[in-house]
């Protein structure tokens, strides 16, 4: 048996190589019921189930169902994190994944320059890329994306093979993003809230120059 999904593993990661590589495998995510404001979207599938770690590259479509969007706010967090997540059949760490990703628009066309992707492996056989796409700083909020799209080059461990695959979105509590259609326009920082923390902050090397001495 062991030996047979191995195989099945092989030969599916050697057509989706070929494949792959000229066309986009398609994934279709559902955000839940819209409209929602929130910091935290997961949703878990299975199409990538028995592919094997050959070291091939899979090109990715994630597109949202019911013709969903996410609204990324001008309050939204700029570590906000597109991640693709996968499970694997081994039972200790596994070499990263590696590639470049970006969001795409209404008509699936890239909102970005390709980014380089994120990367964690963990000691249970999972596997993790994360896009950040308000990092660089040159998209303008509010923005809609209504897909993503991700490069990935697998590690090469031919006996280990996909068991689980899931996408989640995540950003700060008190930053959120909104999925759509009928969320707002924009929602934008608190100003009193922003103005307290700056003056906090503004505050706090003052003081230390007062007590400093003091410590003396």
């Amino acid at each position: 048996m062991k030996a047979s999904a191995l195989f099945a593993g092989i030969i599916a990661g050697l057509i989706l190589g070929v494949v792959g590589s000229a066309r986009a495998i398609t994934i279709d995510l559902d955000l839940g019921t819209p409209p929602h404001v929130t910091s935290n979207v997961t949703n878990s599938f299975d199409a990538l189930n028995g592919i094997g770690l050959l070291g091939q590259t899979l090109s990715l479509d994630f597109r949202f169902s019911h013709r969903q969007f996410v609204r990324l706010f001008s309050v939204t967090s700029n570590p906000f994190v597109a991640l693709f997540k996968l499970q694997t059949n081994s039972s200790g760490m596994v070499d990263f994944l590696h590639g470049t990703g970006f969001l795409v628009d209404k008509h699936g066309n890239p909102l970005e320059q390709p980014q380089k992707l994120g990367s964690a492996s963990g000691s249970n056989g999972s596997l993790a890329a994360g896009l950040f796409p308000l990092l660089p700083g040159d998209l303008q909020r509010p923005l809609d994306f209504f897909g993503i799209h991700l490069d990935l080059k697998l590690p090469a461990a031919p006996s280990i093979s996909i068991t689980g695959e899931e996408f989640l979105f995540n950003s700060d509590r008190n930053a959120p993003f909104g999925v759509g259609p009928g969320v707002p326009s924009d929602i934008v920082p608190d100003q009193d809230s922003t103005l307290l923390l700056l003056s906090l902050a503004l505050l706090g090397p003052i003081l230390a120059r007062v007590r400093l001495p003091q410590l003396g």
